[in-house]
């Protein structure tokens, strides 16, 4: 079915980013939104792009900003993007077209590193359990979803790239602002999840992001991290969230068993 589609990206100082992002974007029809979280030393140039600035100059969280442009949108679908990806003009048309099943509600491409590797974006909830795991034993790391050929529905997917049902997003009510940076994914999947919708990540060759990784760098994006997580894992909704989805893997179990 035909779907109105708003693209949002939020640039911190990065014009040559978003506006390389921008070139990708030339092919896709939707309306194009770029957010200037901080003042920056040259503005994005682009036509036909709707440039927005916060009134009191004031930065905000991925949360806030997101929420924001997405009020100022009117699409079917809402798509938010990191400004640090390239993407192939050929990767929406499988992405859009997943919500011709109207019981999706957020959608997300698989995602390759700049050296190939697939990069970790569609994953299984962290638990308290599964990150002391990672921290102690970082070889045993490894992809919840290491076949990037096969579609998949993930606990949820990273918010560099993802597309949601505006109808949903409003229902959920956007983003949580509460978190400062990270999580905020994660809890808007699974809070979709629990309203019924279903998360879907698509095989798709043609999207590149170059992480920035900043909470493996600066201690002050780490104790944001840190901060989301115990949110996050304080929420009733991460409660919730494991209890339903024991009952979902209990009752494909048992589907298979008697098919």
């Amino acid at each position: 079915m035909p779907n109105s589609l708003d693209i949002q990206i939020v640039s911190h100082a990065t014009p040559d980013l978003v506006e390389s992002l921008l070139d990708d974007l030339s092919g896709v029809t939707a309306r194009v939104s770029v957010l200037e979280n901080v003042r920056e030393v040259r503005p994005v140039r682009r036509e036909g792009v709707s440039l927005e600035r916060h009134a009191d100059g004031h930065p905000r969280g991925f949360a806030a900003n997101h929420n924001y442009l997405a009020s100022r949108g009117r699409g079917a679908l809402i798509a938010i993007l990191n400004p640090d990806l390239k993407v192939a003009t050929a990767s929406w048309a499988p992405l859009l077209a997943a919500f011709d099943d109207p019981s999706v509600g957020v959608v997300a491409p698989r995602v390759h590193e700049p050296d190939g590797r697939l990069a970790d974006n569609a994953r299984q909830v962290l638990t308290p359990a599964r990150l002391m795991r990672d921290r102690l034993w970082p070889h045993r790391r490894r992809s919840d979803y290491p076949d990037a050929t096969r579609r998949c529905e993930p606990d949820w997917v990273a918010g560099m790239f993802l597309i949601v049902r505006r109808s949903l997003f409003d229902r959920l009510g956007g983003f949580d602002t509460r978190y400062r940076m990270y999580c905020e994914d994660m809890d808007l999947c699974v809070r979709a999840w629990l309203a019924g919708a279903r998360v879907c990540c698509l095989p798709c060759e043609g999207v590149v992001h170059d992480a920035r990784r900043a909470s493996l760098r600066h201690p002050a994006h780490l104790r944001w991290h840190l901060a989301s997580l115990a949110r996050f894992w304080r929420s009733p909704g991460y409660r919730d969230f494991l209890r339903s989805r024991s009952r979902r893997a209990g009752a494909a179990a048992g589907a298979g068993r008697h098919g």
